[in-house]
Formats: structure tokens, C-alpha cells, sequence
């Protein structure tokens, strides 16, 4: 239950508005206790925001995290712990370089969940695997009090069975249960700890599946205490089916981790906040004050296995092993939707107010598909529906495409034809796999005949390995461009209803990167005469997150003969070539179903977009009156289906050119995944064929987070002005100045070309880091090295270093109330300074003083990323178009993103349809429970998305090579400033603003771009035009190069107020970084 409460005064603080609604949500709240007992409560906090310079108003929101409210709750110290909370929030959200500027403040909701606590009281059995551990001692009561038996246990030596009540003396004797009720709530544990000095830890159990098979694995802690006594008890809490729940005593914590994060042997030290074990007792205290996460934490181990092509391979070996992606997926379906737009006028807080907020309701009027077959495009058909109820109709539709699909073409597998003459010439004469690309000659893994379960045909000599893992994928893929901003909403709530659960990848609770269903599609006998159900899953999928461009612009990349499924329907010139081009539509206008019926072209104003505030073009309406014309429409609904039709048949057309090209170029289908990156992943795994070792030590992996700082972005100079003679402004009695906007070419794609680390991670001894010199160390070793060090940053270099101090830190600003931390470069000194071997030689070099060196990580490296980084520049430099310039840019750079990627952050949403659990499904009251339980959004009385927090984090990302690329690349940019500006103009140039890759500069000089000449292989002038009136040579683009932005054109003027907040004057335009500028 919500409730939104809008404010009778306009308020600019948080605590202000919150005051207001003291009295209200205080009553709201025990009104809420008075009826239900126990619910869980946040508070939401809505603002209407403005970015001034692009004249845009958005509704920011914040919230609370869920909090328990019961008959002994403080109602007051709650409220006043939410009012901080959005206190906080509110104004870190401002303080951020986001540009957002609060209007107003709309509303704030509270919403209630009602909330049936956990509670564990009753006997359950222990799972098998437990049971073994003998780790485990399960009291078998038969009452509520099963809390009180575990501490019973943990206490008191039995003197019979174990397991046993009678064993015990009274638990009630043992301590002091005042303020306690039974059965034991997690919540109430903190009573318990308080009355009797002994500490509390609770653990839990999951099942997951790994490799195929079934495992029980202990997650948590559910409940860590806050401080831990000498008195300690750890538990484990158990549940059955049916939702009942069990605490048990683990007696011996270790033996019951130790198998399921490691079968080494030897002393081991468990951390029981994340799970994790280390050789020592230093190291496991220093990953306690430091690192722990307090989530199980799994790490890859040194397990031998088999990878897909049969050869032995090893855990924490990070390699090319998707094979299977090289083919291509024989049916791929491309949709879309069209809508009503309903309008709705809200003015915020009051109609009175300068401004309104439009919004539209978005009601699914009409949708298209089209199923493209890669084996058979007679298999292809397009399908269109246009009426009431469009996105069941759609679920509807698509099921039974589905089951059609299986039924004719994937039940049963094609046997193959028999071999033409050249087809057993090449199988006969055949050395190598043409899955994997690796010899033949294992007798346990021998050549066999591959061939297209779908066709028969032939399709090459293939290890039995790879020809056994070599399979039709069990998905469909089902793109949508801008899938995750808009098409999903349509229909997801209808997908959501039938009988299996949406799987989704979320980005936030409401927009997700892709779902999945499984459909039943057949039940097949099995030997032991039981029937097994087969599942087909459809996934869905957003061609935005491959192809970063409208399709209007996309579609202009092809060439005709490339749009065949276009041409496929309108094989008419005059059709196609209105087709070919993403055609009109009044959005806007079509806001009811009578609309559609219209029997004439809208008049042109009605094309009016009032979500861009824009009109179309005379030439735009010329072209929707040809398209009605042409394709004889006789109403508004058949041009609706038209341009549907045609849009679905472009995005198909597209994407399918798309597949050929990354197929051509890095043998993998898009259509096999889910996001660029991820493509882009694998590409480079594939090409470069590097074996990464993933790191197994967690003082290793934290090492190497600590170490990550992104980019630097920080203003130094507020205001400049240039005057020099390419400037109408010049004054010849005046200082010539200049102010160079300038831009690193690609400058992550430079330090992948550098050497990166790859294996053989080793700490050296206390001796050998007693007797290490950097300076010693070439940049092209092949030992490099991460070090921890204490630094000196001398008096006399700070007037010199002020502009852009060396070594970065992450810090809270000065002065801020804000406790989220920037990267800032500062003159401190700095301590415990983890750093990349080649920046510290770097900052030695420019006077920095290495004081103390606390521990140095020894590895293998080599340059083994640059062959594909350099394939992708040399393709970027001979496409033409922006898009194909991004998308090979997006292919190396996905490749740093991933590198990158933060396992801490992946959140765990799940849709829900019920409140109830439904056989062993659970519902929305037995999640709300949860102790991991944070929030839950309401779609419709039927949909509800929740999010838990997550009960492990699996670090298995090669986090050192995202450190690394970022340490290189500041040593680009410092190097450029202090060893190509400062040693040549010296006090004459100064630093205005940086942002990661990009400097801003005034320097004072007769004529900078006559220096530029003298200093040619120092810039990329890839952008000047023919015969530039400064006379530069044009060069061609190279990686690590700095670019002028503006190629050649002088900039005027330079204001700035703060990182990624300021303007630059540059011939007659003016340029704006998006965050607004208040004061200028």
C-alpha cells in the first residue's frame, strides 16, 4: 500500500518538506502497525529537476531502504533515520557532475509491504551433503524454541545425544530471554546479544547448479553481529518446502565452507564474513580491517577441467571456450510495436505554477514481427496485428510461432546427406577442426562428419568434442530496437502472467537489459518410462545495445542490394525505395483507436512530435503523402501497417548485415548474445587466443581494486581568454595567447596496445622488496609489477605540479558534507599508494619521493591485446559512416568495460505475479520475509518486481587488466602535459581543465600552431582540412596521439566552474559541457 503526500508549501531542503510531513507519516505508520502487526516501510522522495542549458525537466526520485516497523518500533528515531537518509541522498545527487538542478520538490510516497517475519521455531531435516559434513549439530525439537536449543548446544557439552532436547539443560536457564518472543526473528537476535554479552552469526543455505549438477552451498551471513564477543555462536538456518525454518549450531565452521571453496589442504583461515579462507592469520586480518564485503565471496580455483573442445584446462583459466557461438542461430525474430498515446497533463504541485509535465499514456495499439530463418528464407514470414488487446495478442502469437518452429524444424534432427566427391575430398583430406581450428590427432577425440541438424547438409571435419557441444542453441532471440527504454513495458506485464518465471537481467528495477521465458514446446518418454518436459526459452533482446544508432541512421549505412527482406515485400522500385527509408509517422496525433479509422493523410501540422517540440519538414510530408499513395492506404490504420511493417522489415535487414559483417570479421553471430561488450569479449579472446590467469588469492583481488581510479576530471582555472591573430578579438598590444582544446586519440585503445599483465601472479619476499629498484624495470619487460608505497611530495614541487598534481586520490572533497568520494588530484603526500611500476617511474622521474615500499605483486606481461586493438583501429579508419566508426570503437572499448566490470553492483531483481507461494514457487510475502529483502516496486495488482540482496559474488573478472589500462593512460596524459607542453613553454602554458582524456590549455606563444609543426609526431591532425590556412600536415589517426578537437579553429574564450561544468567560444559557435553552470 502507498500513499503519496503533496506539500502545501514550497520547500529548497529536504528536512523542510520532511518536516511537514512529520505528524502525517509518523500517524500513517502506527496506523499500519495497529493493523497488520508487522510491515515493512520507505520512504520515496519525488523532484522535478531541470538540465537549464538543453531546457529539459525530468522527476528524480530517492528512497530509504525498506525498514521493519513492529509494535516495539520507534516510530520517531525511524522517521528521523529517513529524513537523513533522503537528506543525504538529495543532495549528493546535486553534488554529482549529472548538471541536474532541483525545481521543485512534487510529492513523497511511503509505501508499505505487509510483512509475515521469518521465524524459525520447529525440527527440519538437514540436507544430505550437511549431514556428511559432520560439521552441523541439528537439536531435534518439537517446539518453537529451536533458537533457544542451537545457543543450548553451542553452550553446553551433551551428555547424550547431540542432537537430542534431553541431552541439554533448560535453555531458558542458560541465559536471559528478556524482551525475547518466540519463535526467534533475525531481527530480535540483536536483543539477544545485547541481554547476554555472547555474539550472533547466521548463515543460510542455497542450491545452485554448477556444470549440470545439483550443489548445496552455505551463503550469508543472513545476520552478522556487530561486534563480536568472546562468547561466539555461529548458526546455520535451515527451511523445508512448505516455508518452515530451523536454526542448528554449526560446530565446526571450517569443516563445513572448506569443501566448496577449495580441496587444498594444509591450515586454512576462514573469514566468516564473506566466507573466504587465506594461508595466514595476517592476511585474514588485514582482508577483515580492509576488504571483507560481508557476502560470501567466490573466488576460481586451480580444479582441473575439460573445456568444450575436450582439452584439459583449469578453473582459473580465462580463454576462448565458446565455440558454439560461431554459429549462426537459424531463426532470429525482429518486432516492434506501435501505441496510442493517450495524453496526460499533470501540473506539479499546482496548475497555477509556469510550467506543466506531459506525459502520455503509452497503449500497445499494433505490433509487427518478422522470423527470419538463416537456413531457409522461405522458413521466413512476416506477421502484423493491428486492434484491442495488442500485447496479449502478441504473447499469444509468438507462443505459437514458437511451438511451430519446434514442431517443424527442431523436434527432430535432419540425418546427413550423403557426402559429395569435393565434400569427402575435404573431410579426408582435413588437418585441422573447423570448429576450433586445432589439430586433429587425439585418439580420444577423433575427427568426425559434422552437419546441420536443421538441413542435413555437410559442414565440415570437426573434433567428436566440438561436434558433441557444436548445437542448435535452445533460444530464440527476439530484438527490439530500444527494447530496454520502451517496447519492454508494453508487454512484459503479459508475459509475466503465464505460467513460468521471467528471467532478467536488470539494469534498475524498471528497465532491464534482457528477459527470457521458457516455453514448453513437447514432453518426451524417457528410459525409465517417465515423461520429460522440453523447454524452448524466447530471449529478448535490444539491437540498441549492438548497434548505438537510430535505425533512421543505421538504415542509411546499407546499400540496396544489402536490404533483402525489404525487397523480398516490395520488389516495386517506387515501394522500395519509400521503404527503404524509415519512414513518417504522427505519434503525437494517434492518441485513440477512432483516429486509426481516419480515411485521409493527417494534415501536416498534425505531424507535430510534441515530445521533440518539433514539426516535420515540407520534404518529410511530401514522402508521407507518396508512401500513402503508393501503398494505396485506405485509412490511417493501413498506414500505421505500413510503416510497422516497414520499420520491422528494416530493423531485420539491419541486424542481418550486421551478423554477416561480424561473422566475416570475428566468426561470431551477434545473435548468440546479449550486449556488444559481451560480443566484443569473446572477439578478442578469439582473435588474440590469450590465456588469462584469473586470480585466486583475495588479498591479490583486492589489491588490484583498491588500485582501480578512473579518470581524472577537475576544473583549475576559471576563466580564460585567448588573443592571437586567428581571432576577430586580437590585440596586437597584448600578450599572444591561445587556448588549445586538445583530445587524445582513443587513448584506452593506446594503453591495450601497451603491455598488459596475463599470469604467473606471485608477492615478493620482504628480501626482494628490500632490494627492489623500479628504475630498473624496462616499460617492455616481461616481468612487470604492482607496487604499495608510501610517497613524498616535496614543498618545491608544488607550485610547479599545482595545475595537475601526480597520483590522483580517491577523497571526500574538503569542506563537502558529502560522503562520496572523488578522484582528486592533491600535493599530499600519500601513504600505502597502490600504483603500476611504469607510473611510478614516471612520478620518481618528476621529483616525487618513494619513501617506504609496503609489498610488490610480481607478473607475466606482453602486449597481447594489441593485434585485435589494431585490427579494430584499421577497420574504424577505413569505414566512413559515424555509426561504423563507433561500433568498431565500442568493439575495443567493450572489451576495457568488461575488464572493468563490477560484480559488486549486479543487482537481484525478480518479477513476481503472486502473494502467495504457489507449490515450490514462492510469492511476494515469503520474499518480503527474506532478510535480504530491499525493495519492491508495484507495476500492476498482478506484477510486482522485487529486489534482494545478493547472498554471493563470484570474482572471476581479470580486474588487473582494467587497472592497468587505466594507470597507462594517465601516464599519457601527464606525460604530455609535463614533458611536451611544460619543457617547451614552461610557465607560459597553463592547465584549464582535464577530463580523463581531454586537456584544455592556455599557453602564450607567437604562434602555436608554428609549434605545433615542430612537434608534428606529437598530434594527430587527422581532422584538418586540405590546405588549413595554419599549413598543418595532415596525419593519419594514431592511437595515443592528442588531437585539436576543433581542427584548426581558433577557440575565443574558455569559463569553467568545476569538473565537467563549462563552455568554450570557438569560431561562432559556443560548445557546453552538459552540467549547468549556475554563475556563468
Amino acid at each position: 500500500m502507498s500513499y503519496k503526500l503533496s506539500p502545501s508549501n514550497q520547500h529548497v531542503k529536504v528536512v523542510d518538506l520532511m518536516n511537514e510531513f512529520s505528524e502525517k507519516i509518523s500517524s500513517l505508520m502506527n496506523k499500519q502497525v495497529a493493523k497488520f502487526r508487522n510491515v515493512k516501510v520507505n520512504c520515496e522522495l519525488f523532484g522535478l529537476y531541470t538540465l537549464k542549458q538543453q531546457e529539459v525537466l525530468d522527476i528524480k526520485s530517492f528512497q530509504t531502504k525498506y525498514e521493519i516497523l513492529s509494535p516495539g518500533t520507534d516510530v520517531a528515531e525511524l522517521y528521523k533515520k529517513f529524513v537523513e537518509i533522503l537528506d543525504r541522498k538529495e543532495s549528493e545527487f546535486q553534488e554529482k557532475d549529472s548538471g541536474w538542478v532541483l525545481v521543485k520538490f512534487l510529492h513523497v510516497e511511503v509505501n508499505f509491504v505487509k510483512f509475515n517475519p521469518l521465524k524459525a521455531s520447529s525440527y527440519v531435516k538437514l540436507p544430505i551433503e550437511i549431514i556428511h559434513k559432520k560439521a552441523v549439530i541439528n537439536v531435534m525439537n518439537f517446539d518453537e524454541f529451536c533458537f533457544g536449543w542451537a545457543v543450548a548446544s553451542a553452550l553446553v557439552v551433551p551428555n547424550g545425544n547431540p542432537q537430542r532436547v534431553a541431552s541439554y539443560p533448560d535453555f531458558r536457564t542458560l541465559c536471559n530471554w528478556d524482551g525475547i518472543t518466540f519463535p526467534m526473528k533475525l531481527t530480535d537476535i540483536g536483543k539477544f546479544e545485547d541481554n547476554n554479552n555472547i555474539s550472533v552469526n547466521v548463515y543460510g543455505l542455497e542450491e545452485i547448479i554448477e556444470q549440470g549438477t545439483r550443489k548445496i552451498e552455505v551463503v550469508g551471513p543472513l545476520y552478522y553481529t556487530k561486534k563480536k564477543q568472546n562468547t561466539h555462536i555461529n548458526l546455520l538456518l535451515i527451511e523445508n518446502n512448505t516455508g518452515s525454518q530451523h536454526y542448528c549450531w554449526i560446530k565446526n565452521f571450517s569443516r563445513l565452507v572448506s569443501t566448496q571453496l577449495t580441496t587444498r589442504h594444509g591450515a586454512k583461515y576462514f573469514c566468516d564474513s564473506c566466507l573466504h579462507y587465506f594461508r595466514n592469520e595476517q592476511l585474514l586480518q588485514r582482508h577483515v580491517t580492509h576488504d571483507c564485503n560481508y557476502v560470501y565471496t567466490k573466488l576460481p580455483t586451480h580444479n582441473a577441467t575439460i573445456d568444450t573442445t575436450g582439452a584439459i584446462t583449469y578453473d582459473n583459466v580465462l580463454k576462448f571456450n565458446n565455440f558454439h557461438k560461431k554459429m549462426s542461430v537459424p531463426f532470429v525474430i525482429y518486432a516492434d510495436f506501435e501505441s496510442l498515446l493517450i495524453p496526460v497533463h499533470t501540473a506539479f504541485p499546482n496548475p497555477k505554477d509556469p510550467f506543466t509535465v506531459k506525459t502520455c499514456k503509452h497503449e500497445p495499439y499494433a505490433f509487427a514481427y518478422y522470423i527470419k530463418s538463416t537456413e531457409n528464407d522461405e522458413w521466413s514470414r512476416l506477421k502484423l496485428y493491428r486492434g484491442v488487446d495488442a500485447a496479449r495478442t502478441f504473447i499469444n502469437w509468438l507462443e505459437s510461432d514458437i511451438h511451430q518452429i519446434y514442431s517443424n524444424h527442431l523436434k527432430e534432427s535432419k540425418p546427413m546427406l550423403p557426402l559429395t566427391a569435393p565434400e569427402l575430398v575435404e573431410y579426408v583430406t582435413a588437418q585441422q577442426c573447423f570448429i576450433c581450428k586445432k589439430e586433429f590427432g587425439n585418439p580420444g577425440n577423433p575427427k568426425v562428419k559434422d552437419h546441420s541438424h536443421l538441413t542435413g547438409r555437410y559442414r565440415g571435419a570437426a573434433h567428436s568434442t566440438c561436434n558433441l557441444n557444436y548445437k542448435i542453441p535452445n533460444f530464440i532471440p527476439i530484438f527490439f530496437h530500444n527494447l530496454s527504454g520502451y517496447d519492454a513495458h508494453l508487454f512484459i506485464k503479459q508475459l509475466a502472467l503465464e505460467k513460468e518465471e521471467v528471467d532478467i537481467i536488470p539494469q534498475s528495477k524498471e528497465k532491464y537489459i534482457t528477459f527470457s521465458k521458457r516455453l514448453l514446446v513437447d514432453r518426451t518418454p524417457k528410459e525409465n518410462g517417465k515423461m520429460e518436459d522440453v523447454y524452448l526459452r524466447v530471449r529478448f533482446l535490444d539491437s540498441y545495445r549492438f548497434l548505438a544508432s537510430s535505425l533512421d541512421a543505421l538504415a542509411q549505412t546499407l546499400a540496396d542490394e544489402q536490404c533483402t527482406s525489404l525487397r523480398k515485400f516490395y520488389s516495386d522500385d517506387q515501394k522500395f525505395n519509400l521503404a527503404r527509408v524509415k519512414g513518417i509517422f504522427p505519434y503525437s496525433y494517434v492518441d485513440n483507436y477512432t483516429k486509426l479509422s481516419e480515411r485521409c493523410l493527417p494534415k501536416k501540422e498534425d505531424f507535430y512530435d510534441t515530445l521533440r517540440e518539433q514539426h516535420i519538414s515540407k520534404e518529410d510530408y511530401q514522402r508521407a503523402t507518396s508512401t500513402w499513395s503508393t501503398f494505396q492506404c485506405k485509412s490511417l490504420g493501413d498506414y500505421s501497417d505500413v510503416y510497422l511493417s516497414c520499420d520491422v522489415l528494416l530493423l531485420t535487414d539491419v541486424f542481418e548485415n550486421f551478423r554477416v559483417l561480424c561473422q566475416k570479421i570475428y566468426d561470431l553471430d551477434p545473435a548468440q548474445y546479449i550486449t556488444a561488450p559481451g560480443l566484443a569479449w569473446d572477439a578478442m579472446l578469439k582473435h588474440t587466443q590469450v590465456e588469462l590467469e584469473l586470480l585466486t588469492d583475495m588479498d591479490m583481488y583486492h589489491f588490484f581494486k583498491k588500485g582501480i581510479r578512473g579518470g581524472v576530471s577537475t576544473c583549475t582555472k576559471r576563466k580564460s581568454l585567448a588573443n592571437n591573430p586567428y581571432i576577430p578579438s586580437f590585440n596586437s598590444k597584448n600578450p599572444t595567447s591561445y587556448i588549445m582544446y586538445l583530445d587524445s586519440t582513443n587513448l584506452y585503445g593506446y594503453s591495450m596496445r601497451e603491455y598488459l599483465p596475463r599470469t604467473g601472479f606471485t608477492w615478493l619476499s620482504s628480501e626482494a622488496v628490500d632490494s627492489f629498484n623500479v628504475l630498473d624495470i624496462p616499460d617492455d619487460a616481461e616481468e612487470g609489477y604492482v607496487l604499495e608505497v608510501d610517497l613524498e611530495y616535496p614543498d618545491n614541487l608544488h607550485d610547479h605540479h599545482n595545475d595537475l598534481p601526480f597520483c590522483p586520490k580517491s577523497i571526500c572533497p574538503p569542506g563537502s558534507t558529502s560522503s562520496q568520494k572523488k578522484l582528486i588530484p592533491n600535493l599530499n603526500d600519500k601513504t600505502a599508494y597502490i600504483i603500476h611500476y611504469r607510473n611510478l617511474k614516471q612520478c620518481l622521474k618528476h621529483g616525487l619521493v618513494l619513501t617506504y615500499t609496503h609489498r610488490i605483486l610480481k607478473f607475466q606481461q606482453s602486449p597481447w591485446l594489441r593485434s585485435y586493438i589494431d585490427l579494430n583501429t584499421r577497420l574504424r579508419n577505413e569505414v566512413n559512416t559515424k555509426f561504423e566508426k563507433d561500433f568498431y570503437k565500442l568493439m575495443n572499448n567493450g572489451v576495457f568495460g568488461k575488464t572493468m566490470e563490477n560484480v559488486d553492483k549486479r543487482r537481484n531483481i525478480r518479477l513476481l505475479t503472486h502473494w502467495e507461494n504457489i507449490g515450490k514457487r514462492l510469492g511476494l510475502e515469503a520474499y518480503v520475509a527474506k532478510p535480504t529483502f530491499k525493495q519492491v516496486t508495484r507495476f500492476t495488482e498482478k506484477l510486482y518486481a522485487i529486489e534482494l540482496s545478493k547472498t554471493a559474488v563470484v570474482y572471476n573478472k581479470p580486474v588487473y587488466v582494467g587497472f592497468t589500462i587505466l594507470d597507462i593512460s594517465k601516464i599519457v596524459m601527464y606525460r604530455f602535459i609535463y614533458e611536451v607542453l611544460r619543457s617547451k613553454y614552461e610557465q607560459n602554458v597553463k592547465l584549464l581543465y582535464t577530463d580523463t582524456d581531454s586537456l584544455i590549455v592556455e599557453i602564450q606563444t607567437p604562434d602555436v600552431y608554428e609549434d605545433m609543426k615542430m612537434q608534428i609526431n606529437e598530434y594527430d591532425t587527422s581532422n584538418y582540412k586540405k590546405n588549413n590556412r595554419q599549413n598543418i600536415p595532415i596525419t593519419t589517426s594514431v592511437v595515443g596521439k592528442m588531437k585539436d578537437e576543433f581542427g584548426g579553429t581558433a577557440v575565443h574564450s574558455f569559463y569553467g566552474a568545476g569538473a565537467k561544468c563549462y563552455c568554450v567560444n570557438v569560431g561562432d559557435q559556443i560548445i557546453k559541457k552538459l552540467k549547468v553552470c549556475e554563475n556563468m
